[in-house]
């Protein structure tokens, strides 16, 4: 009986240990902000420097759905969709409040977060102004995805809850 007990104590110890080596930040993840700088950078010299490039990407595209972004944010999301467990995924259809909770703080409060951020930091009535107000609000009430999953991952979340919110707020946002 002892020796089970020992058994089960090392066990949990290795499997603790296991996941804490799976959850530590690599050097790619490090430096994701320098990495996402570098990307910045380059979209805006391919952009100046091959115009040609964005009437190319834009043309990929389905009705308003762009067929790019569709594979990328794809590409973005699949590393963290790999070990979802399929009875986890069936157990979030029974407890509906997260997902209700982000629908309405994505598409009811953020989008009034956002006119009041234009409100305070965005005085004037020129054409500009209005416009960039117009961005404003869209991108709050449309959260970044891909860091979303990221972020889940790293304060050890509910990844299967994670990926069902950001996925159903990708396709809301479409």
């Amino acid at each position: 009986m002892v020796e089970e007990k020992f058994e089960q104590e090392l066990l949990k110890e290795v499997e603790d240990q296991d996941e804490q080596k799976s959850r530590k930040i690599n050097y790619f993840e490090k430096l994701l902000p320098l990495w996402v700088a570098i990307c910045i950078v380059l979209g805006i010299l391919i952009s100046q420097l091959l115009p040609g490039v964005s009437s190319l990407i834009n043309s990929l595209s389905i009705g308003n759905i762009s067929i790019p972004i569709g594979i990328c944010l794809f590409l973005m999301m699949y590393p963290a969709m790999l070990n979802l467990q399929a009875s986890e995924l069936k157990k979030l259809g029974r407890n509906p409040k997260p997902i209700i909770l982000t629908l309405v703080s994505n598409w009811l409060v953020a989008p009034f977060v956002g006119l009041l951020m234009v409100n305070i930091f965005l005085p004037g009535d020129s054409e500009i102004v209005r416009q960039l107000g117009f961005a404003i609000i869209l991108l709050s009430s449309s959260p970044c995805t891909a860091m979303v999953l990221v972020w889940g991952w790293m304060a050890k979340g509910n990844q299967e809850q994670n990926v069902l919110n950001t996925s159903l707020n990708t396709i809301t946002i479409i």
